[in-house]
């Protein structure tokens, strides 16, 4: 099973990258300008077929793609039929527009993502408490943790009453969604204090006194039952453990949990990349720390430690649970390359957006002073620059996949 999530995470990522190529190629045909290639992999060609100006085809290796757009810099020399249909010849809006589509198709892709994750998964917290499990015996016993039943045990209150999958929504009227209890996270202020969430139940039941009225949902009918706590080492339980309950969402709902997960991933990426430089450190440490991916994001890793990560949630989550760990990867990884992309350096997508932006408002201002329009931007000065931000991607890329074969990121799928 690890091998087909790490094939589902390759395809998939390949697919992406082809769209992300798809974005330029529709915009610059929209606009009119000549693209003279459209390939699926890099080099040598094993299949092509031309229509019109466009030569499609299949190449060799399968590690992405390219779109190929006449005059996409004033480096290249046109031809006098090109000019027309050259990029730098186009109006600026046109030209924003071809540039920013790959990024903006990543930014699609990644809402699709995060939306079929939501319809298709349980996500959404319903504020009640599933019974995972009704103890037959309570021990007053601290060190003994067995519900079986033995000499020195009382018989658990709910044995018999609850059953392993009821849905607990209430305790004497209060509901565990609005209830207010004290937080338990270490790394919470003392006092503080928290909404609902699993802390919720018994924390109603040890603050309670007398018979419980708790209110759930069995087998989709809601029914109320009554049970008496017993006091075990001073505190009042009745012999459950139990775990949120979640839902699917409905499509409109999903739409709001999609566009809340950018909000997750796009914080846990700038996080991400503020551990860079300690990740690099670690590599070299004798014993370094175990990378952890608490949340998408979370942790510095190159493509091969997400392929792994992938695939063992296909590995320990069966087809079911890896299918939601590969959607919610792709959605991370195609918003996080979508924002990258634009960042304002060459040869990036936001490099040349950034030139653009910088040709405009040149010639606004020397139209100001009644002056005629500069020409484009020399990139050849520009060249030291690309090759520098080019020399320090490839150089922590390089460290970052290094470092997810020798300390990978643990699989957040079984922790």
């Amino acid at each position: 099973m690890m091998a087909i999530g790490v094939l589902a995470f390759a395809v998939g990522l390949m697919i992406c990258v082809m769209l992300h190529e798809a974005g330029h190629f529709v915009a610059a045909k929209f606009f009119g300008m000549k693209a003279t290639q459209f390939f699926v992999g890099f080099g040598p060609t094993l299949w092509s077929r031309q229509r019109g100006d466009t030569e499609y085809g299949i190449k060799a290796i399968p590690a992405g793609g390219f779109v190929k757009i006449v005059g996409m810099t004033p480096l290249e020399d046109l031809a006098p039929e090109d000019q027309a249909g050259a990029f730098i010849n186009k109006p600026g809006w046109d030209r924003f527009v071809v540039l920013v589509a790959g990024s903006t198709m990543h930014f699609i892709l990644a809402f699709i993502f995060f939306f079929a994750f939501a319809v298709g998964w349980p996500t959404h917290d319903t504020g009640g408490v599933k019974v995972a499990a009704v103890s037959s015996c309570l021990s007053h016993d601290a060190s003994d943790t067995s519900s079986a039943c033995t000499a020195g045990t009382v018989t658990a209150p709910a044995a018999g009453v609850l059953r392993a999958g009821d849905v607990i929504l209430a305790v004497d009227g209060k509901t565990l969604k609005d209830a207010v209890v004290l937080d338990t996270d270490p790394g919470a202020k003392p006092g503080a204090t928290v909404k609902g969430g699993p802390a919720a139940l018994p924390s109603l039941i040890k603050s309670s006194t007398g018979p419980l009225k708790i209110t759930l949902v069995r087998a989709g009918a809601t029914q109320t039952v009554e049970i008496t706590p017993v006091v075990i080492g001073g505190v009042r339980k009745i012999g459950v453990s139990d775990e949120p309950e979640y839902t699917r969402l409905g499509p409109v709902a999903a739409v709001g949990s999609a566009f809340g997960d950018f909000g997750t991933v796009i914080s846990g990426s700038a996080g991400a990349v503020g551990k860079i430089p300690s990740a690099i450190g670690n590599i070299f440490s004798a014993h370094p720390p175990k990378r952890t991916a608490s949340g998408q994001g979370a942790s510095v890793s190159s493509v091969v430690g997400i392929a792994r990560i992938a695939g063992q949630g296909f590995a320990s989550g069966g087809f079911y649970g890896g299918t939601a760990e590969l959607l919610t990867l792709l959605g991370s990884v195609n918003l996080f390359v979508g924002i990258f992309n634009l960042l304002p350096f060459l040869p990036l997508d936001g490099g040349h957006v950034a030139i653009l932006g910088y040709e405009k408002l040149r010639n606004a201002w020397r139209r100001r002073r009644h002056l005629i329009p500069a020409g484009p931007v020399d990139l050849n000065k520009l060249m030291p620059l690309t090759y520098g931000f080019l020399a320090i991607i490839v150089a922590v890329s390089a460290l970052i996949l290094f470092s997810d074969i020798v300390n990978p990121v643990a699989n957040p799928f079984t922790q």
